[in-house]
């Protein structure tokens, strides 16, 4: 069946819907069962495509843990083709920290923290897109039917251990190599950290910091 599955807990359902129907892709406002973990599910000829939508500033940098930890794991489960879509809506400080372009609000996250973040999530075998805005994001959704209409999704070559996802997570913060994480994680695991005022084998200055990338919110 080819068809764009909406979740009706989507702000923008009615629109997204709406501008579907233009183009001439069928589509429904259905309530996806949250252990799926997403937001569209997309079916073609060639397969399915699940994918999560967040916007950067401040909805996902506020929710980090919860998508690491929650979100993605179901999507895995639940899809042999998961996605991350991500509506980058922020720019760059001098200081290298992210800022929200609505409000130039600075956050406390790092502009490295994030990239690593993205690729933690990459070795973790989700895709991750990145689009502009809505519209670019409604954009990619129709170019990915299209595709799957014609070809199967491409499947990721190489995907990493929980150990060597976490050690990825760590290594987000300046000052932490794979040496200094994997030491870290002989004590606790990513899970066990959060909360923590001091981690053992890191600085109280890294501590702070990986808390700050865990528990920030906008």
């Amino acid at each position: 069946m080819k068809i764009i599955l909406i979740d009706n807990r989507e702000h923008n359902a009615p629109y997204i819907k709406r501008r579907f129907d233009e183009v001439g892709i069928d589509s429904d406002i259905t309530c996806l069962p949250q252990e799926t973990g997403s937001d569209y599910l997309i079916s073609s000829t060639f397969g399915s495509v699940a994918v999560q939508r967040k916007v950067a500033c401040s909805e996902m940098i506020s929710e980090l843990d919860e998508i690491m930890f929650e979100i993605l794991p179901r999507m895995k489960n639940f899809s042999d083709n998961p996605v991350l879509l991500i509506e980058e809506n922020y720019g760059i400080s001098k200081s290298g920290y992210l800022y929200n372009k609505t409000d130039n609000r600075e956050t406390e996250m790092l502009a490295t923290s994030y990239f690593g973040y993205l690729e933690t999530i990459r070795k973790m075998g989700v895709g991750v897109i990145t689009t502009r805005g809505l519209n670019e994001s409604i954009w990619y959704l129709i170019s990915l039917h299209g595709y799957l209409s014609k070809e199967h999704y491409p499947k990721h070559k190489k995907t990493f251990s929980d150990k060597e996802c976490a050690i990825g997570i760590l290594s987000t913060v300046p000052g932490i190599g794979d040496v200094r994480a994997s030491k870290a994680l002989e004590h606790n695991s990513i899970r066990g950290m959060i909360g923590m005022k001091r981690i053992e084998s890191l600085t109280q200055k890294q501590s702070d910091r990986l808390m700050k990338i865990f528990h920030w919110r906008g």
